[in-house]
């Protein structure tokens, strides 16, 4: 049985992009990074999502040889959307890997998740 549509041709991204045009500016400069044979660690998030984007733009225009390693199922799904093929850590090391943080202070530490691992009874 052939499928008429995959679940994936469908996906985006679920919520409005806070700081759309910074994080515009940060996908280009990370996938001007890329370069043919690498393997590269996919955070999660919206400029991850938005550097993946700008990534399979590269790949596809250039017909870059990569492989991801996503850190979630759902960047999974969008690498498969853009026809990027993945792998994980049991088999591969990525060779470099990009992610946002929420907040970064002048001692560069850095906030990630706006609390999304934290509940009313622990924060």
């Amino acid at each position: 049985m052939k499928w008429k549509s995959r679940i994936v041709d469908n996906l985006k991204w679920n919520t409005p992009i806070l700081h759309e045009e910074q994080k515009l500016r940060i996908a280009t400069r990370i996938a001007s990074l890329v370069q043919a044979g690498d393997i590269i660690g996919v955070g999660s998030g919206s400029t991850s999502y938005l550097a993946l984007q700008a990534i399979a733009r590269r790949v596809h225009e250039e017909h870059l040889p990569i492989q991801a390693i996503p850190t979630s199922m759902e960047m999974r799904l969008f690498c498969i959307q853009a026809d990027i093929p993945v792998t994980t850590l049991d088999m591969h090391s990525p060779d470099w890997s990009f992610d946002g943080a929420d907040e970064v202070d002048p001692d560069h530490n850095l906030i990630k998740g706006r609390g999304g691992l934290c509940s009313k009874k622990n924060c």
